[in-house]
């Protein structure tokens, strides 16, 4: 395949920079992709690597890169690396042309208090959340509705391993326990909300493409199976009786900004009302499923075609590994993932790809 002069940077090296790897190159891109040497798309056929383990050396090799093809653009496909270069690099935006852009608009949407004062502004239901650091230093321990879950409300650690993702809190001792245990860095990142159930089944995501906060392609899923927690196995396009007022909710805390690229937007339903979880401002880990419903998405993102068209069809994701070990603790799910599997026509995998199988082999051997 020839290769475009043209060049294009990827930051993070997960799942989804693998997606934007492969559709990348085969526009015939001449991709760079940043990550660690344990990251999945660091073993696709595509691309040119740059392997880094450290902070200190993600920074070096992005200015180099940055010396030798000034304003780049640099697709950053990871939260955690977008939010340290939004804490610890912001030159990053001015060395690059960046996507996710405007960086106004990011800092708002990762960081999840913030982005429950645009779901006030717009009407939208959220969790009753406070700061922990708020938590300790207004006394709020004995008035909070236990249990809690206790959250990032914005990602501070990139090669360091976080304490924990989540906690579930479930009483005032232990929420005392946990203040006592956490630094002051730590409780000022974390906050506390009421815990809304652990049915996974009745979380919801919004997927879209946005330019300047309007949302150009978009798709409604619901999480049908879940690997770890946060981590699917089984999503598939929702067009049930939440789906119109999941986009509108969506749409009415993005109409408030002048974000543009890839997102999703995080809902659970309790007791028949939708309320706003969290926002991910950067590609999300089911994206292939827009490739599915748009199958033109990524030229026309990089502005090649004017309109896409869209799979009438209602589409589903698939990560095959993590299934079948759900579905071994979990036989019951055994004839609802064969009929996904053998759904050719609208299902896709999340890595497996028969043209760049050695990230598919890779992730069964971790």
């Amino acid at each position: 395949m020839k290769i475009s002069k043209e060049k294009i940077l990827i930051v993070g090296a997960g799942p989804q920079a693998l997606f934007l790897v492969r559709e990348f190159s085969r526009l015939n891109y001449h991709v760079i992709v940043i990550g660690r040497k344990n990251e999945i798309a660091m073993h696709s056929k595509y691309a040119e690597k740059k392997v880094i383990c450290s902070e200190e050396q993600l920074v070096l090799e992005l200015n180099a890169l940055a010396n030798i093809h000034p304003k780049l653009k640099a697709y950053v496909a990871s939260g955690f690396y977008l939010a340290f270069m939004m804490n610890h690099f912001p030159s990053f935006f001015q060395l690059f042309r960046v996507m996710p852009e405007h960086k106004a608009s990011i800092d708002q949407l990762m960081t999840k208090s913030k982005t429950y004062k645009l779901a006030k502004n717009g009407k939208v239901l959220f969790p009753n959340t406070h700061l922990l650091i708020d938590v300790e230093i207004q006394k709020l321990v004995n008035q909070l509705n236990y249990p809690q879950i206790v959250k990032w409300d914005r990602d501070i650690y990139l090669f360091s391993k976080p304490s924990f993702k989540t906690q579930l809190v479930r009483s005032v001792a232990e929420m005392i326990a946990l203040l006592k245990a956490l630094g002051e860095q730590e409780k000022t990142s974390l906050i506390a909300q009421d815990f809304l159930g652990a049915n996974l089944k009745c979380n919801f995501s919004y997927g879209a493409y946005v330019q300047e906060g309007k949302v150009k392609l978009d798709i409604c899923v619901n999480e049908v199976r879940h690997f770890r927690s946060g981590v699917s196995s089984v999503v598939e396009e929702y067009n049930g009786t939440y789906a119109n007022e999941i986009k509108r909710q969506s749409e009415a805390i993005l109409h408030q900004t002048q974000f543009t690229g890839f997102l999703d937007v995080e809902f659970k339903v309790k007791e028949g009302k939708i309320y706003l979880l969290e926002v991910n401002p950067r590609p999300f880990g089911f994206i292939k499923i827009m490739k599915k419903k748009y199958p033109d998405l990524i030229a026309y993102v990089m502005g090649h075609k004017q309109e896409v068209n869209k799979n009438p069809n209602p589409v589903k994701w698939m990560n095959v590994l993590r299934d079948i070990i759900l579905v071994f603790k979990n036989p019951s799910e055994g004839i609802h993932m064969l009929k996904v599997l053998f759904d050719f026509n609208t299902r896709t995998f999340d890595v497996w790809d028969i043209s760049d199988p050695l990230p598919f082999f890779y992730q069964m051997k971790r």
